[in-house]
């Protein structure tokens, strides 16, 4: 027989955490079950970069303690994966057999690195604790490290990674963070972080890989390269399946509404699984940040709740320090913008650049140099309103250097 709760969660990262605390602050008595595939509490995978770099301890990468759960009455399953859904029958079959029944369920089930086909204990994604693991053991004694992909994986890893190490980046496009910056900002980023020590190699990729105690590794362009570690940081892929299987809309990721609701009347998604409204273009869209991630599990909580919490849509909203640089990316910041303004010292290597739409509402910031106030510019773009002139300054208010406007 099935076991049943009010309400199930699969997944116990920002989306996850954020509805159990929604859940508790408004209601007590409702049976919750947390199931998630990793047998710890919550931790933040944010911080796994300076953990590997040995710039923190492990413990302190735990959001949560087990004492969290129990003190909100949350029974956990953890180290278990959801394997199948029924929608109609509101069953969860766990990977060990049971059987759970519910009343509404949330999908939080974030999503996985994609790898590199390529069997070497020298090569890793980092994605999952594990992993960190893994990658702090090797990153100390490394005396040449390469990542492939410029995003925020492979950034921050490189950046950590002890000073006299030698760092070579691989990148597929003819920028970094080609999904996340125009073309300005990125060589901006580029010039700081290539005089920090980084060798990057631009529209290339790895045509050969050999283990032989060290990586050798030729790329396309005939380079050739000895590595002792390889960061594979191309992209993540949302974790579908088990809504895919059930029938559930995926595009992808699990499609949501407003409400985070994924098609169903009582089930939910939210997170780095979940396609909802990008709250600038209004296209479907899997934001994967931690803001993004919280919001909507909020949302999803309330929802459940009887609520009827709409969710404006989602923005991008990434925060790093890489080589010693602050940098903030929120909202759209694409090279179409209808107009943007730069802001530039070089000197103080503070820059920033604001994308408005025809309206000179805001539509997005890159920040860089300094990112104390990314906050300021995320609720600017949220309220739609006209651009105040304080906000064309740094955070100090005391901005010198270059302005231009187009």
């Amino acid at each position: 027989m099935a076991d049943h709760f009010d309400i199930v969660i699969v997944g116990n990262s920002a989306a996850g955490l954020q509805a159990l605390r929604v859940l508790r602050k408004h209601d007590r008595a409702r049976s919750i079950l947390l199931v998630d595939r990793e047998d710890r509490p919550a931790y933040s995978r944010v911080l796994t970069p300076y953990f590997i770099g040995g710039k923190t301890e492990r413990e302190n990468l735990f959001i949560v303690d087990q004492a969290f759960y129990r003190e909100l009455g949350i029974t956990t399953r953890f180290g278990r994966t959801a394997t199948s859904l029924d929608v109609d029958g509101h069953t969860l079959t766990l990977d060990d057999g049971a059987e759970i029944s519910f009343g509404q369920l949330l999908l939080a089930v974030g999503s996985e690195a994609r790898p590199l086909a390529v069997q070497s204990g020298r090569v890793s994604v980092l994605r999952h604790l594990d992993d960190a693991d893994r990658l702090a053991r090797f990153l100390p004694g490394a005396r040449a490290i390469a990542a492939l992909g410029a995003g925020l994986v492979s950034l921050p890893l490189l950046s950590h990674a002890p000073a006299e190490t030698e760092k070579h980046l691989i990148v597929g496009s003819n920028r970094i963070f080609s999904r996340l910056l125009d073309a300005e900002s990125a060589q901006f980023l580029e010039e700081r972080f290539v005089a920090a020590g980084l060798q990057l190699h631009k529209r290339d990729d790895i045509a050969e890989l050999r283990d032989d105690g060290r990586l050798a590794l030729t790329l396309n362009s005939g380079k050739n390269l000895t590595v002792d570690l390889l960061i594979v940081g191309k992209g993540v892929q949302p974790n579908t399946d088990l809504a895919r299987r059930a029938g559930l809309a995926v595009g992808d990721g699990i499609r949501v509404d407003a409400c985070c609701r994924a098609g169903h009347p009582h089930i939910y998604a939210a997170g780095d699984c979940a396609e909802g409204a990008d709250f600038v273009t209004g296209e479907p869209t899997v934001q994967g940040n931690w803001l993004t991630a919280v919001e909507q599990g909020e949302v999803a909580a309330l929802n459940m709740l009887g609520r009827d919490c709409r969710y404006e849509g989602s923005l991008k909203n990434n925060i790093s320090e890489i080589f010693g640089t602050d940098l903030a990316v929120v909202g759209y910041c694409g090279d179409d913008a209808p107009a943007a303004r730069v802001f530039c010292d070089g000197a103080n290597g503070r820059y920033r650049k604001l994308f408005l739409d025809g309206q000179k509402r805001l539509l997005g910031a890159v920040l860089v140099g300094e990112s104390n106030d990314a906050g300021v510019y995320y609720h600017l773009i949220k309220s739609r309103a006209p651009l105040p002139e304080a906000a064309h300054l740094s955070g100090t208010n005391r901005y010198a250097g270059l302005v231009r406007d187009w």
